[in-house]
């Protein structure tokens, strides 16, 4: 049973004001590399704050709102390995990370002809105008947002698109349902950057942890265990279902009490609409687990540290320098300790957290200029935005991500 419509074609907002119109031009974005370790949950890279109860809340009821898929994982999987053929090379010629690959599945459920209640069409649900400033044909018999190939290229234009104006693959997704005017404004009315932190519409606000609970489908081992594995050990319990899906998240141990709550997938029995909010999640017992855990501060580590070496001014689109201490490899390119990285200010938030994002380095040795987007990390969440020290001096380290 489902609580979201997870395979049911999606909404997807694409509004763009006529001076967002973005061209072909491509600039040059790295190639994700995972962060944080294996044992973390990232989306595209980067991390999701599990360790945040509204968080893990949100990703436990997308979960349990799509575990009767497990029953038929196999099968779905089966169905999707030819479109995962098709769709993975594209994203990886335009370096727009794979998990990308799950949104034609959440938006469409692999229908070509899939129409949406706002108009979207196609594997990827593009509006009109959004299909038209990617390139794609909708004359009348061509509607090229049904040929798989042609529409994941336009897909993966408008999400290099998203990417050069957001800098996070997270808040790209957002826009990708919700509109990137839309995702701008949170970012002016919020102060930060951080989507799990954002007041979004229930639609936008939901669609990442449904993108996480496909991928979760698709890569967690243990959802291809069978009758016998752990989701179906309980099948038709729900409360123990949730329990166990609490053990594989690492919220729940064996000696510890059971918690008091209404487990998410009952709510599906209820004849009260208003039940199915995205906001019920907070009376489930993950819900009630995840306030009694004990938040140990995590630290995380980004792609690579850099120095400070001159600070601009504490004003948004100012260039600050700084010098790697490490090596790295981006994609193709090499740098080395000592380069220079280059970056802007994007943002200064309410709190006085300084959102910095690289755009090119230059190499001490050949002085090759090397473009590319590294985002300031906080060490205590993983997030973007950084707690500048004060006075801000030359040597303060940053740690950076891809």
């Amino acid at each position: 049973m489902l609580a979201v419509g997870l395979l049911i074609p999606g909404v997807s907002a694409q509004r763009k004001k006529a001076s967002e119109k973005p061209g072909f031009t491509r600039s040059a974005i790295p190639a994700p590399r995972l962060v944080g370790g294996p044992g973390r949950l990232h989306f595209s890279g980067e991390l999701v704050p599990t360790q945040q109860s509204d968080v893990s809340a949100k990703l436990a009821f997308a979960l349990a709102s799509s575990s009767g898929y497990s029953r038929h994982l196999n099968a779905l999987k089966a169905r999707s390995a030819p479109f995962f053929a098709v769709i993975e090379p594209i994203l990886r010629k335009h370096n727009i990370p794979n998990d990308f690959k799950y949104l034609p599945l959440i938006e469409s459920a692999w229908q070509a002809n899939a129409v949406s209640s706002a108009g979207a069409i196609g594997y990827w649900q593009f509006m009109d105008e959004t299909a038209q400033d990617m390139g794609l044909s909708i004359t009348p018999g061509n509607d090229e947002r049904t040929d798989l190939r042609k529409s994941t290229e336009a897909a993966c234009r408008y999400l290099a698109f998203l990417h050069r104006k957001l800098g996070s693959w997270t808040l790209v997704a957002a826009a990708y349902n919700g509109g990137i005017g839309m995702v701008q404004r949170k970012i002016v009315r919020s102060g930060h950057r951080d989507y799990y932190a954002m007041a979004m519409n229930p639609e936008t606000g939901y669609y990442l942890y449904r993108i996480l609970a496909m991928k979760e489908l698709f890569t967690n081992p243990v959802y291809g265990a069978g009758p016998t594995g752990p989701l179906m050990a309980s099948a038709g319990n729900w409360y123990e279902q949730e329990r166990e899906q609490a053990r594989r998240m690492g919220w729940l141990h064996d000696e510890e009490p059971d918690p008091v709550g209404v487990p998410v997938e009952s709510l599906e029995t209820s004849n009260d609409l208003s039940v199915h909010a995205e906001t019920a999640v907070m009376d489930s017992v993950l819900a009630e687990l995840l306030k009694t855990q004990a938040a140990a501060t995590p630290v995380y580590t980004g792609d690579v540290t850099a120095k400070l070496v001159r600070a601009g001014q504490l004003k948004i689109g100012q260039s600050w320098t700084f010098k790697l201490t490490e090596d790295i490899l981006i994609g193709e390119d090499e740098l080395k300790a000592g380069d220079v990285l280059y970056a802007l200010v994007d943002d200064i938030d309410s709190r006085g957290q300084l959102f910095l994002r690289a755009t090119k380095a230059v190499s001490a040795q050949t002085n090759t200029v090397i473009p590319l987007t590294l985002l300031a990390i906080n060490p205590k969440t993983g997030l973007a935005g950084v707690s500048r020290p004060k006075p801000v001096k030359p040597g303060w380290v940053v740690q950076w991500k891809l």
